[in-house]
């Protein structure tokens, strides 16, 4: 997931190709219907792009997921800057920066809605820190590299851009945390001590 490049024209072209691409991952991804019905998790997939405040949809998600809200923070600054309509040139979409097959797997139907999007970005951080015992560096890169590639890495030198993007996530939790970062007042949108970095092989991006 890169820093993404706004522009207007890729996101008229992913708000008009997404529901397509959704709809045909959402065939092979979907649990069955019972589970939509009953699992508590899934109680806030469907419905409307929501008008609650962002730092209203952080908290609900970080006390949900047990995650800090001034890291889910930390990460919608640096994927996205705010901005609910960000669509990066590789399709990560919205403010955590959600590619398709991401935002199926956690059951988005619009990625560009906020509450939908910030939901996901949580659920996907909080079982990268699950899997990674706990270890917000590897999670970070995880997120953004993938995390495949982080574990194939480990222990090997470390990629700049992602290593680059880990320490820019960090520094604005520390930031948001102090408090010398605020929060914007709404969404932009055209409609403690750190262990040591990881160590990252050199794959290309």
């Amino acid at each position: 997931m890169q820093q993404p490049e706004w522009n207007t024209r890729w996101s008229r072209v992913a708000r008009a190709l997404f529901p397509l691409a959704v709809a045909g991952c959402l065939i092979a991804l979907m649990p069955p219907a019972s589970r939509v019905a009953f699992d508590p998790v899934m109680k806030d997939v469907v419905g409307r792009p929501s008008a609650e405040p962002i730092a209203s949809l952080i908290a609900t998600y970080a006390e949900q997921y047990a995650l800090d809200p001034a890291l889910l923070q930390a990460i919608i600054k640096v994927e996205s800057n705010f901005n609910a309509d960000a669509v990066s040139s590789k399709g990560a979409i919205g403010l955590m920066q959600l590619m398709p097959l991401t935002a199926a797997a956690f059951h988005v139907l619009d990625p560009f809605d906020p509450k939908d999007n910030i939901r996901a970005g949580a659920a996907l951080l909080r079982g990268l820190l699950d899997r990674f015992g706990g270890d917000l560096s590897l999670a970070l890169a995880a997120y953004h590299l993938g995390e495949a590639r982080v574990r194939q890495a480990i222990g090997a030198p470390a990629l700049p851009a992602t290593q680059l993007y880990v320490g820019r996530v960090l520094g604005h939790y520390d930031r948001f945390r102090a408090g010398t970062s605020r929060l914007p007042p709404r969404v932009t949108a055209r409609r403690d001590e750190r262990r040591p970095l990881w160590s990252l092989q050199q794959l290309p991006e």
